[in-house]
């Protein structure tokens, strides 16, 4: 009879998996995950293990739904397989470090869909548990998803607080050079968010510069778009095009789910810099990449975009994209879009419409600020 291998070296190469997803390096996980789900056949029993790896296969997709999404195609079964053992998980039958993976990952699982009071709900449940984490990089990979939520709800404090954890945790760590630089993305985001251009600039910046240090050219390619958004915001829109093309060429080099994020902010570049023609182009390839991706955000998001600039104001088509952008508790871009409507209406003397999507501006930042208050999921 062949001899079983034991639960503790699986719970090694398990650990070791969880390393790689944590770094996004997708061929390394793709390849010890293989090994793994090999050797769990021939594991001796052990219940812990076998969660365990549920959890990390869940984690597995998440991953890959960000930096490789054509590869992603089993998340909702992984998210199934580990809502079978909810029950067992909450009611303490196993280990505190199983609970604040199960929560830690279900807020993460949120957030990606943009149901950020949600999502914090969760991460508020794995918190109970992150002092029987012994591990400070998993800290730190905790604090970081924090200041990232916080981040997109607009709470600046708290997401500086958090990415400021993250960061001297990363920095005291050889190897983690980029999990470091992922934390500056969201510091001078921060100061982007509170004004402060020429920091966030700078702070942008000097990430690209470590970034292109790196062989991780998804990383290189985020950079570059966050040194653009940058430039945009301070008007200097020849330079926040030419950084946001540097980005669009890497990210559609690797196939990215970001491409349609970048072709979209191109166009609201072209069409600010009043070069319409180009604006259609990039409208199309947007539209394409968002269709190959099933991406209905930027769908509607190109749709309004193309409606005010490029089309004729039409608001039915507008409202209805609106609509589904509140209906998925997207209310960035609610904001975002929100106040170019206003202005294009109140540009056309159309000031009912005008005041109308001026209103819908100020309660979509008020809806993303308050998801802090749900404490409970």
């Amino acid at each position: 009879m062949k001899q079983l291998i034991s639960s503790e070296t699986v719970a090694t190469k398990l650990n070791n998996w969880y390393a790689f997803i944590r770094k996004n390096q997708v061929s390394e996980a793709q390849h010890i995950k293989a090994q793994i789900e090999t050797e769990l056949d021939h594991m001796e029993e052990d219940q812990n293990v076998l969660l365990y790896y549920s959890l990390l296969d869940f984690r597995h997709q998440l991953m890959l739904s960000y930096v490789k999404p054509h590869l992603a195609t089993e998340i909702n079964g992984s998210l199934a397989l580990i809502e079978e053992k909810k029950e067992v998980i909450v009611n303490h039958q196993l280990g505190d470090i199983i609970q604040y993976y199960f929560w830690f990952f279900k807020g993460m699982y949120e957030f990606r869909r943009n149901n950020f009071p949600t999502a914090i709900s969760f991460y508020k449940k794995a918190e109970k548990k992150i002092t029987m984490v012994v591990d400070d990089v998993e800290k730190a990979e905790f604090y970081y998803k924090l200041s990232e939520i916080y981040y997109h709800m607009k709470q600046n404090y708290y997401s500086m607080h958090y990415a400021h954890l993250a960061s001297n945790i990363f920095s005291a760590h050889k190897g983690l050079e980029e999990k470091k630089i992922y934390c500056d993305f969201i510091i001078a985001g921060n100061l982007k968010d509170s004004l402060k251009y020429d920091e966030a600039l700078e702070k942008y910046t000097q990430a690209l510069f470590a970034a292109s240090k790196t062989n991780n050219k998804n990383l290189i390619a985020s950079a570059c778009y966050n040194v653009g958004i940058c430039y945009f915001y301070r008007h200097e829109l020849d330079k926040a095009a030419k950084y946001m093309e540097e980005a669009l060429d890497i990210f559609g080099q690797e196939t990215s789910s970001y491409v349609p994020k970048v072709l979209y902010t191109l166009m609201f570049i072209k069409v600010k810099q009043r070069n319409n023609e180009k604006a259609s182009i990039l409208y199309k390839q947007g539209m394409r990449a968002a269709h190959s991706l099933n991406n209905e955000e930027y769908i509607a998001k190109l749709t309004i975009l193309n409606e005010l600039y490029l089309g004729e104001g039409n608001n039915e088509i507008i409202e209805l994209e609106f609509d589904y952008l509140e209906s998925k508790n997207l209310y960035e871009a609610v904001e975002e879009l929100s106040i170019e409507a206003a202005k294009y209406y109140s540009e056309n003397r159309l000031f009912e419409e005008s005041v109308y999507y001026f209103n819908k501006n100020i309660k979509a930042r008020q809806k993303i600020q308050k998801g802090d208050e749900v404490h409970e999921g």
